[in-house]
């Protein structure tokens, strides 16, 4: 046998040897980005949605902007938040994207929690861009944008793709036209409102905005996953547990 059909019998029998659920096939990627999250800056939500007809383990990547601090990353069951169970990832950078990677053993949805800079203010209007770009293959994203408790005049882009919602505090959740995102392409959130005086107040060192109990989007893959937001629940009980 020549070295060449050697050579290519070889890697036929590694290819074979390497278990199909390795690769784990991307669904969607789901952004949820409050530009007002926290006193400190922005908080943005980033999950992963594989396919369920894949077994499980699965390894996923899930990439958020370059030099934001990760909050918190791990799979999410659906239930209460604290039952989700935390992982713990790689990180590399890839451009301008920080890629961080984790083992999925129980579900098919990993999430990341993330602070991101604080959002551009001046007098009373707030602004917030975010770009994320997508170093792996075309993929499905879809994103949406909470605004605080006052905010009016809310412009968000791109455009909306359903109803905003609202909850118990006055924050309200806007959703987002997703789209296909190919390899190196960047999918741009923007948004800005005229802040009302509670969080003007807030900003100046008064009260906590609260906790925004969001369920933050819908994909049927074989079934209906629902994903909750919990960033600032899950970092005041990390807080509350290294006091």
């Amino acid at each position: 046998m020549s070295v060449i059909r050697r050579a290519l019998a070889l890697a036929l029998l590694l290819a074979l040897a390497v278990p199909t659920a390795a690769y784990a096939r991307v669904v969607e990627y789901q952004i949820q980005l409050s530009p007002a999250g926290d006193p400190a800056g922005a908080l943005a939500v980033v999950n992963v949605v594989l396919d369920s007809a894949d077994p499980l383990p699965q390894e996923v990547s899930i990439p958020v902007p370059h030099g934001a601090t990760l909050l918190w990353a791990g799979e999410i069951l659906g239930g209460a938040p604290e039952d989700d169970p935390a992982r713990e990832p790689t990180l590399q950078q890839v451009g301008d994207m920080d890629v961080y990677t984790f083992t999925l053993e129980q579900t098919f949805v990993g999430q990341l929690e993330i602070a991101l800079d604080a959002a551009e203010i001046s007098g009373n209007e707030l602004s917030y861009t975010m770009t994320w770009t997508n170093p792996g293959e075309e993929v499905l994203v879809t994103a949406s944008v909470i605004a605080e408790a006052g905010a009016s005049d809310v412009k968000v882009a791109p455009a909306r793709a359903g109803d905003v919602q609202s909850n118990d505090i006055g924050e309200t959740l806007h959703p987002l036209e997703g789209r296909r995102v190919a390899t190196g392409e960047g999918y741009v959130i923007e948004a800005s409102w005229t802040r009302g005086a509670a969080a003007v107040a807030t900003q100046s060192g008064g009260a906590d905005p609260g906790v925004l109990p969001y369920l933050i989007g819908a994909l049927v893959i074989a079934v209906l996953l629902l994903v909750a937001v919990v960033v600032r629940e899950r970092t005041r009980a990390r807080a509350r547990t290294d006091a």
